[in-house]
């Protein structure tokens, strides 16, 4: 099986000449985290549109399997690898190979004989990758070639399980690829007034629940994992997952769950962001731990709101939320906030 790879030079992390050694100079630091994972997600968007099962774990990068897309251009790799620089523009590096880490190699730049410090950014620890690459190069190691010849006993004797996990991406032996599965992005983001805090900024919090749970390609499914972002007044972002432990789509729930992280923020905010990272069942499909006189009438209630979204749009069904009743401008007091489903 042929595997591609596509790295946005941009936001993938590679050494640089004068540092570790690398195929890209001149690039700036770490970049900024919100937006890295914006435009990741953007790029793996656009592979899928174009038919591929998307492998996508480190940011900058993708890896997809050319198999199945041979029939739809060309009947060869070179017209699906046409295809993808023509969608993808010319800061993207793509290439091929018969396992991840070649076909990263290939399209990173990286020339034979590959300095060993290629490793550096392919192992699950980076810290420890650095000094086992440190290590060997002292021991005259410099290249990957070198480092494949030498036996796995060794190996385990001097540098234990990194070593071999080293030695096996070297030598090809790789897990198979494991595909994401395509999904519709649901996310929301609202503007915050200069000097929200506290109260405000929790209210802020509970709006952007209410617009996710009401946004038409949730589809009545429940929530996996959400990610809770701002953009800073100062400069950058911040961003934190929040897992849920079970499938909710609970708007008290979630609030309740996200609340607490708000505490984190490292400054004050101009706009804050809820992405859901994963969709579940839908929530009719959930088990129930309470069982009475209300419960029917409630998911009835759940099933007319959405009737009448799906009829009329998400802004159909709204509540009023209390914000800042003790503001000056009439227009903080309240805001609109889409009905939650029940």
């Amino acid at each position: 099986m042929e595997i591609a790879c596509v790295i946005d030079k941009r936001l993938a992390i590679q050494p640089r000449p004068g540092h570790a050694g690398g195929p890209w100079s001149g690039r700036a630091g770490l970049p900024d985290p919100v937006a890295a994972a914006e435009a990741t997600e953007s790029m793996v968007r656009a592979l899928e549109a174009l038919g591929a099962g998307v492998e996508s774990e480190r940011p900058g990068e993708a890896f997809f399997a050319l198999d199945g897309l041979l029939g739809l251009y060309g009947g060869s790799a070179s017209g699906v690898l046409a295809t993808m620089r023509r969608t993808l523009g010319e800061e993207k590096g793509i290439g091929t190979g018969p396992t991840r880490f070649a076909a990263f190699l290939a399209a990173a730049g990286w020339s034979r004989p590959v300095p060993l410090r290629a490793l550096r950014t392919r192992l699950a620890n980076e810290h420890e990758a650095k000094d086992l690459v440190e290590a060997l190069e002292r021991l005259g190691i410099e290249t990957v070639e070198a480092f494949v010849g030498l036996g796995a006993d060794q190996i385990a004797d001097r540098f234990g399980p990194l070593g071999l996990e080293a030695l096996r991406l070297c030598r090809g032996e790789e897990e198979p690829l494991r595909p994401r599965i395509p999904h519709e992005e649901l996310s929301e983001e609202i503007e915050l007034p200069e000097g929200t805090a506290g109260r405000q900024l929790d209210r802020a919090l509970e709006l952007l629940v209410d617009r996710l749970l009401a946004a038409p390609q949730r589809r009545g499914r429940t929530l996996l994992g959400l990610r809770l972002g701002a953009r800073l007044a100062a400069g950058g972002s911040w961003s934190v997952e929040q897992g849920l432990g079970r499938p909710s789509a609970a708007p008290r729930v979630l609030h309740n769950v996200l609340a607490p992280r708000l505490e984190e923020l490292p400054g004050p905010a101009t706009t804050l962001q809820l992405l859901a990272v994963g969709l579940g069942p839908p929530a009719r499909d959930q088990l129930e731990l309470a069982v009475g006189g209300g419960e029917p009438r409630r998911r009835r209630l759940g099933a007319a709101v959405r009737e009448v979204r799906a009829v009329q749009g998400a802004e159909a069904l709204l509540k009023i939320l209390p914000v800042d009743a003790a503001s000056r401008v009439p227009e903080r007091w309240a805001m609109l906030t889409p009905f939650p489903e029940l």
